[in-house]
């Protein structure tokens, strides 16, 4: 029985047990939050910032960073409403935009491999880029909003808890193939190695331009998903999508670093961190706290998870470091 108590609460799981605590108590506290509209608000923002952030998971675990992940997405956005607008079918207009924001991701993970750019500015740049494309494109600041939604944005914007439901299971099954990939195959391996030791990496003949370029193209291809489905959801395109995707996006990924993997980003330990900043998103209004209460969070929840991944790198480098002594 120890064992069995021991194995369920290790440290990895433990996120996962703060969540099902905070469930309990924002019902407990506001029996409105289990209302059908707000488990419908939780369900969209968690499944639209959970493939948004996907790819950058993996950029984050082989040492690197994507801050241009909102920016890929609003551009993406604005492409695939303005498609749809003109008349173009949904698969049409999706694979534009989705193909566009690969662009910048394949333009940022150049910069970074062969140029030697430091991540943080080759995206911060891109996705300067991609923003400013957005608002020339659309003429300003202004979302696109569609005249007719009819189809998927009608099934997918308005639908019941049932088809958000749905959905989310799809996200969950995508998710699902990204874990198989990370824990199965040798680019799971070779992902992980790049982010403890790029030099040992490198010596060992792992292709380190060809991987970071390809990590950096998915996290925009992924970005660019997550911009379309943005306007399935909520029938508009915008142009300056930042703010709170960008903190509950990059807070989903290290805040993830403490499940399944710990001290390691994630895709299992990434969707747990969108949902947990949903439902919390979500259950802070009901009990009365406002919005900047929620901020404040998930900044100390981002901090946390940025140091147990620097705690965990440092025990790596000096378990390395000795067993070379």
């Amino acid at each position: 029985m120890k064992r069995v108590i021991g194995a369920l609460f290790r440290p990895q799981y433990m996120l996962i047990w703060v969540f099902l605590a905070m469930v309990v108590y924002f019902c407990l506290a506001a029996p409105s939050f289990l209302s059908a509209l707000n488990l419908i608000r939780a369900v969209k923002s968690s499944s639209v910032v959970a493939m948004m952030v996907l790819g950058l998971t993996w950029i984050a675990a082989s040492g690197e960073i994507d801050v241009s992940f909102p920016s890929v997405a609003g551009f993406s956005s604005v492409v695939a409403a303005l498609a749809v607008e003109n008349g173009l079918p949904w698969i049409a207009a999706a694979a534009i935009a989705i193909t566009a924001g690969t662009f910048f991701g394949f333009v940022s993970g150049y910069l970074v491999a062969v140029f030697r750019c430091p991540s943080l500015i080759a995206t911060i740049a891109m996705g300067s880029i991609a923003t400013g494309a957005a608002c020339v494109v659309v003429g300003g600041y202004a979302p696109v909003r569609l005249t007719s939604t009819v189809g998927l944005v009608d099934i997918l914007g308005s639908g019941g808890i049932v088809v958000q439901l749905i959905w989310i299971a799809i996200v969950l099954g995508v998710y699902l193939a990204f874990y198989y990939i990370q824990d199965h195959t040798t680019t799971g391996q070779h992902l992980y190695a790049l982010g403890e030791n790029r030099q040992a990496s490198l010596e060992a003949g792992i292709r380190e331009k060809k991987i970071i370029i390809s990590f950096f193209s998915l996290s925009a291809m992924l970005a660019s998903c997550g911009g379309v489905v943005w306007v399935l959801f909520y029938a508009q395109g915008v142009p300056k999508m930042k703010g709170a995707v960008f903190i509950d996006g990059m807070t989903a990924v290290f805040l993830g670093a403490l499940v399944i993997k710990a001290g390691k980003p994630n895709v299992i330990g990434t969707f747990v961190g969108a949902v947990f900043l949903a439902v919390l998103t979500n259950g802070l209004t009901p009990i009365g706290l406002p919005d900047y209460v929620g901020s404040m969070i998930k900044g100390a929840l981002m901090i946390f998870g940025v140091v147990i991944i620097a705690i965990s790198k440092y025990k790596v480098a000096k378990k390395a470091s000795r067993a070379t002594r």
